[in-house]
Formats: structure tokens, C-alpha cells, sequence
């Protein structure tokens, strides 16, 4: 076996590493979006949306999400407090 068989060490192959990848990022996001804490993301050309935050980054994927676009594309926001008054979005349904 050469340096990139098809285990992936103490029994693990990839088939059965890729199992566990969907559960994983749903716990993630799910987690993401069950924090305490709301951040306003403004962005120039997407507007504004309160969003449940635990980090500006957390903030910026839920804002993409709420967008439908990558985090990449709107790395440019600001992420601030919210207003008094605010409240988060619901998270999106995605299918």
C-alpha cells in the first residue's frame, strides 16, 4: 500500500470516512445556528440580516446561507452588533 492507500488509519476508509461527513456538517451548521448570542451582517449590495453569532465568522456562513452564496463573496461585510429590537432570522430550510 503506497503513501495514499485507501485506509485512512486504525480501520478507517474513506467510503466510511465520507459516511460521517454529511452528519457532521449538519451537527456544525445546527450548532451554529443555536448560539445565544445575534450579530447584524451589512453588506453593500445583499442589505442587512441579524443573525445568531458566535463568531464574525459563524456570523458570515449564517448570513451566506440566508443570502445563498458562498462566504467568500461576502467577506467584505461588516459584522456588528444588533440594534435593540432586533431579532435573528429563522435558519433557511435547505434541501
Amino acid at each position: 500500500m503506497g503513501m495514499y492507500g485507501e485506509r485512512l488509519g486504525r480501520g478507517v476508509t474513506r467510503e466510511a470516512a465520507r459516511k460521517y461527513e454529511t452528519p457532521v456538517t449538519e451537527r456544525a451548521r445546527r450548532e451554529r445556528w443555536e448560539a445565544k448570542t445575534f450579530a447584524r451582517v451589512i453588506h453593500p449590495t445583499r442589505g442587512t440580516v441579524v443573525v445568531p453569532h458566535r463568531s464574525n465568522y459563524a456570523a458570515l456562513l449564517n448570513a451566506a446561507e440566508v443570502w445563498g452564496c458562498s462566504w467568500l463573496e461576502i467577506r467584505d461585510a461588516q459584522v456588528i452588533r444588533p440594534l435593540p429590537g432586533d431579532t435573528p432570522v429563522a435558519m433557511p430550510h435547505i434541501i
